[in-house]
C-alpha cells in the first residue's frame, strides 16, 4: 500500500541520475526481477544502459 508521501517522492533516472519528477519519464519493472525502473526521456531515446539496482539486469 503507497501512502501519500510515496506519491510525492522524487524518483531519478537509472541511467543519468537526473531528477524526473513532473517530466515525460518512464516507470516499469524490471524485466528480471520486478522492481520499479525510472528512465528519463532523453535516455530512452539514446538507448542509454541501465543496470537494476536489485538484480543487475542490464538493459539497453
Amino acid at each position: 500500500m503507497s501512502s501519500a508521501s510515496d506519491e510525492r517522492r522524487e524518483h531519478t533516472c537509472i541511467s543519468c541520475g537526473i531528477n524526473i519528477s513532473g517530466t515525460s519519464a518512464a516507470k516499469f519493472d524490471c524485466p528480471e526481477c520486478g522492481a520499479l525502473i525510472y528512465r528519463c526521456a532523453k535516455c530512452r531515446k539514446q538507448s542509454n544502459l541501465y543496470e537494476c539496482p536489485d538484480c543487475g539486469f542490464m538493459g539497453p
